[in-house]
């Protein structure tokens, strides 16, 4: 498998068609097909059409210079979340059809929200989740509705809502994945990059009540940082 992301890795950013990757590595289409497949499902490797790119889990696997400043002025940010609104503040990542949370700075408070690294979250109904999902092609968000089975007028106040967050920047999870937890998250829009990462902060309800409006608005602000240090 290694071969192969180290393949695709060096074809940036055109990636491989199937047939290239094959003859490169010398081995089977169909063989190096289901090892793709696998790849793109973990997040290492993402299908561009018919060409195959690095994914946004490679940097965890494969950290560049790059990745590493960027790491970097993600702890910033999510530190400064953190002691602004004393709740826990994390960074999530796209990773086949699931989001995965690769940093998080927790908020002291002993009634607070504790997120599992490195560990899938479904992305329906999380905050950070619908940002992923407000940026999928129509066709791939129409396939992931349907996995989950949202149909009738919940998928349609799904689409609305995926709408909205597209407009303004940023999603809310009002309770939806943990009774009395909200959460915000925006994505981080790299230039001429799909979105595959979010940040977001959660804590009880009842301390986030009422201030989401300006939390939205600094999480917000937080994302746009990190995109322009990318």
């Amino acid at each position: 498998m290694m071969g192969i992301i180290e393949a695709v890795a060096a074809a940036e950013p055109r990636g491989l068609k199937l047939g290239e990757l094959a003859e490169m590595l010398g081995a089977p289409k169909s063989s190096v097909h289901g090892l793709a497949k696998g790849l793109v499902a973990l997040g290492y490797l993402r299908e561009n059409e018919i060409r195959y790119q690095t994914g946004p889990a490679l940097p965890l696997l494969m950290p560049t210079d790059t990745e590493a400043w960027r790491l970097r002025v993600v702890v910033e940010q999510l530190t400064i979340l953190r002691d602004k609104w004393g709740e826990t503040a994390m960074a999530g990542i796209l990773v086949g059809e699931s989001v995965v949370y690769v940093q998080s700075v927790e908020s002291p408070q002993t009634l607070r929200a504790s997120v599992p690294l490195n560990t899938r979250v479904q992305l329906w109904p999380a905050s950070s989740g619908k940002c992923l999902l407000s940026a999928m092609p129509q066709k791939r968000l129409e396939n992931y509705l349907d996995r989950i089975g949202l149909a009738g007028e919940e998928r349609a106040d799904a689409i609305d809502e995926l709408a909205q967050v597209r407009k303004q920047g940023f999603a809310l999870n009002l309770g939806g994945t943990a009774v009395g937890m909200f959460g915000v998250a925006s994505p981080i829009k790299l230039p001429a990059k799909p979105v595959t990462q979010t940040i977001a902060v959660t804590g009880p309800e009842a301390r986030l009540a009422g201030q989401l409006e300006s939390l939205a608005l600094d999480v917000k602000a937080a994302a746009q940082s990190i995109a322009r240090a990318g």
